[in-house]
């Protein structure tokens, strides 16, 4: 504001001197100062949530501006990349104060998370056909990979044993996720038999008899 200073003075015989008057002007030229609250630079994983620090402003004249700070944040979680989140602030005087940036970096070091289906050990009738189950994967930041899903193992079920299938998938970001299943080929049927010719058979009495 403006404001004035007046002089006056008298001397001994109080003769009063004009008065002098000096204005004054207070004026706010010096703009606010941001500071970050926390990192400059900040890692966030992929798909989880991005709380920002803030930052808090502070003017010579007007104090605590924090409040009016306007943060701009670009930030998205759902997708790897470098942002920048943007802090600005104006005094009631319109001095900006010099803009304060903090980078967030959107990184993926998760792996997908493979779910098989079906049963795991799997136990398959020795003879009988073996249908895959297959599985299903999700990733934090690429979402379904499931179409990605690669499988290695083969099953002989004509051949008691035990067999592995590996499930294997990686995301665009080269995180490999893996999981096995075991299957069991057993034998718990019965042979069948099953006679030839007649039943019940009739032999003459003296004659030969051939199964």
């Amino acid at each position: 504001g403006v404001y004035q200073i007046h002089y006056d003075v008298s001397d001994d015989a109080d003769n009063a001197a004009e008065q002098v008057t000096r204005t004054v002007n207070v004026v706010d030229t010096t703009p606010p100062v941001i500071s970050l609250n926390g990192d400059a630079v900040v890692v966030v994983e992929c798909g989880t949530a991005y709380v920002d620090a803030g930052a808090i402003a502070v003017d010579a004249c007007k104090g605590d501006l924090t409040a009016s700070i306007v943060p701009v944040n670009p930030v998205n979680t759902g997708a790897v990349g470098t942002y920048t989140v943007t802090y600005t602030v104006v005094d009631g005087q319109g001095n900006a104060a010099v803009p304060v940036t903090r980078v967030v970096n959107v990184v993926d070091t998760a792996k997908p998370v493979l779910t098989l289906n079906g049963d795991n050990p799997m136990t398959v009738e020795c003879g009988d056909s073996y249908v895959e189950p297959n599985a299903t994967a999700t990733d934090a930041c690429f979402g379904d990979l499931t179409a990605s899903i690669r499988v290695a193992g083969t099953v002989d079920t004509g051949v008691v044993g035990t067999y592995p299938v590996i499930y294997e998938v990686t995301d665009p970001q080269g995180n490999t996720a893996q999981a096995t299943r075991t299957v069991a080929v057993v034998d718990t049927t019965k042979p069948v038999l099953t006679l030839l010719g007649k039943d019940p058979h009739v032999v003459l009495r003296g004659a030969v008899y051939v199964d």
